[in-house]
């Protein structure tokens, strides 16, 4: 990956037509599932455990969900969940089963399409990533969440591209944020016209995640003219390492956590606009407006 020592010394790109996170920038049929993508400019902030946890707590609100492990020869989605599939991606690929013949039913309202274990041959161009969209956005479910590799490779921007939503996750640590304008930079050049939104996970409270936010949004305005929209944030909390070694996603281990009230927030917004409501479930905004 291209690493950008400073965004901030960039100079501004004047001639580029802005991207507006807050406009609706696509159209998208209620009869279809909304396929959000989580994505991260670098490795170690969480984001197999945040794909997992977010995908558990959409479903633990009435949604059909579909989790796709992208991540080639890391993939380890299935661990988080304890599952054991027999068929993953890799079949796929090679031809020897179909996209619903993998899918592996985790639990009621969530089936986990397993990812490309180590050594096993992974995606070879973008000819083969749009024929598996195309089969997996099939699946029979309200949600399809993408956990995307690491970094900016092609195959990554090419599943986040066509995602209707991309969750970029990162962490306060400045190299994170540095990889995570990276991200959306890559995303813009492009030429993505979904919804990008920052997921800060791992802060201390809320005030640090909003600086964080703040840097990276700062920094995209000003220079490459585009609008990112704050998804939410995840507090540091020890009961994520223990569901991890439980092989349990901490949203259903310990829902009363920190970690999982600030999960379902996002899952309850991200559920809320898929439906077209607002208002709904205000409890849990209210126990975690009371937690800071």
């Amino acid at each position: 990956m291209t690493r950008l020592r400073n965004p901030f010394s960039l100079k501004p790109d004047a001639g580029r037509k802005r991207h507006d996170a807050a406009a609706p920038q696509r159209t998208h049929s209620p009869n279809k599932p909304i396929t959000i993508a989580i994505t991260s400019g670098k490795g170690g902030v969480g984001k197999s455990n945040i794909a997992v946890n977010l995908a558990t707590s959409i479903q633990q609100r009435g949604q059909q969900v579909t989790l796709v492990d992208l991540d080639m020869g890391l993939a380890n989605a299935d661990v988080l969940l304890n599952a054991s599939p027999a068929h993953n991606l890799g079949h796929v690929i090679r031809g020897s089963k179909s996209v619903q013949e993998v899918a592996h039913r985790v639990g009621q309202g969530l089936t986990l399409i397993a990812g490309v274990p180590s050594g096993a041959e992974g995606i070879r161009n973008t000819t083969q990533i749009d024929q598996l969209v195309s089969e997996i956005k099939s699946a029979s479910s309200e949600f399809i969440i993408f956990d995307c590799a690491a970094g900016i490779g092609f195959n990554v921007t090419h599943f986040a591209r066509a995602a209707d939503v991309v969750l970029v996750v990162t962490t306060p640590e400045p190299t994170a944020l540095v990889d995570a304008y990276a991200t959306v930079k890559t995303l813009c050049k492009e030429g993505y016209d979904g919804s990008v939104r920052l997921l800060v996970n791992m802060v201390e409270s809320r005030q640090e995640a909003r600086k964080a936010f703040s840097r990276v949004r700062d920094a995209c305005e000003k220079f490459i003219n585009f609008d990112i929209a704050e998804a939410g944030y995840v507090l540091h909390d020890t009961h994520v390492e223990l569901a991890v070694r439980q092989r349990e996603p901490f949203a259903q281990r310990y829902p009363k956590c920190s970690a999982s009230l600030c999960i379902s927030v996002i899952a309850t917004r991200l559920v809320g606009a898929h439906a077209g409501t607002n208002g709904q479930n205000k409890g849990i905004f209210q126990r975690v407006a009371g937690m800071f």
